[in-house]
This record gives C-alpha cells, structure tokens and sequence, in this order.
C-alpha cells in the first residue's frame, strides 16, 4: 500500500507541476516570462507589446497541459 501512495504522490506532483506552470503561462505569460529572464537568462524580456513572445508562451502553456492530460490518459488506460 506505500509503495502504491508514493506512486500517486510523484506522478500526482508531476501532473500537478505541469497544469501549473501550464495555466501560468497562459494566464500570465509577460510574467512567466520575464520570471524567467531575471532568474535564468534563458528568455528575452517581455514587454506589454510584445504580442508574438506572449504568444508563443500561451501555445507552450498550451502545450503543456494538453502533455498532461495525454499523461492521465495513458495511466488510465494502463491501469484498465
């Protein structure tokens, strides 16, 4: 029975990370991604005029959760 709630826990966490930072980005993407640019330096600075860098942060938190639930769907189907 732990082994079976640890296993919920880690990809319970997963899932839950990625339809976070998922629903951030398409809630929030000028803040994403200049949260990333002061703590990383991996994206340019986004500013309020930046449609095509908000965009292209939507599609990605876009991506991420249709990622996730392609994820629910394969440990249902594994579980059945």
């Amino acid at each position: 029975m732990s082994r079976f709630i640890g296993a919920v826990l880690i990809y319970g966490g997963m899932l839950a990370g990625w339809v976070g930072v998922g629903l951030f980005l398409v809630f929030a993407p000028a803040r994403f991604g200049n949260l990333v640019h002061e703590s990383l330096s991996l994206f340019p600075k986004v500013d309020r005029s930046d449609w095509g860098k908000k965009l292209f942060l939507r599609l990605f938190g876009l991506f991420l959760i249709g990622f996730a639930i392609q994820f629910v769907s394969r440990i249902v189907s594994t579980v059945r």
